[in-house]
């Protein structure tokens, strides 16, 4: 028996990945995501922090690994499943949710399907590696194909 196991080459991957999709995503629609935000060059400019970066590059590594730990529960067994399931979750747990934020905060659904399709992007080619760049564990013969808890795992060393 094999069990998938998280490729760590694949999962940093698409942590680069999910820091390049947006930078070319919002140079595509700049113009009109700084005028949904009410925001100017000048103002970006003068509050630019690097924790922003800081902050994006460590979501962009808790994704991903939750990404990778919910295909490896599924699991997801190619590209295809993984560019369809990535896409299904970064639609329905982001994109609809900031939909939702927006029209509560009486802000433009536009703004949410910019930041929102960003995401679903990010989330779909992130499933497509994933899935597509798969590494297994085999199994002893006679064990389970199932999590181990830490504890059984204890016990058994």
């Amino acid at each position: 028996m094999k069990r998938l196991k998280f490729n760590h080459l694949a999962i940093w991957s698409c942590v680069v990945l999910s820091q390049i999709v947006p930078l070319v995503w919002y140079s595509i629609f700049e113009d009109r995501w700084m005028t949904l935000n009410n925001l100017t060059a000048k103002y970006i400019e003068a509050n630019q922090s690097s924790w922003l970066f800081v902050t994006s590059i460590l979501g962009g590594v808790v994704s991903m690994y939750v990404l990778a730990w919910i295909f490896r529960r599924l699991p997801v067994e190619s590209g295809r499943a993984g560019l369809i399931t990535g896409l299904i979750i970064g639609a329905a747990f982001n994109m609809i949710s900031l939909i939702t934020i927006n029209m509560f905060s009486f802000r433009p659904v536009e703004l949410a399907v910019i930041d929102g399709g960003a995401n679903v992007l990010i989330y779909a080619l992130a499933g497509l590696v994933l899935g597509a760049w798969r590494k297994y564990e085999i199994l002893p013969r006679g064990k389970e194909e199932r999590e181990v808890s830490y504890l059984e795992e204890a016990e058994a060393g």
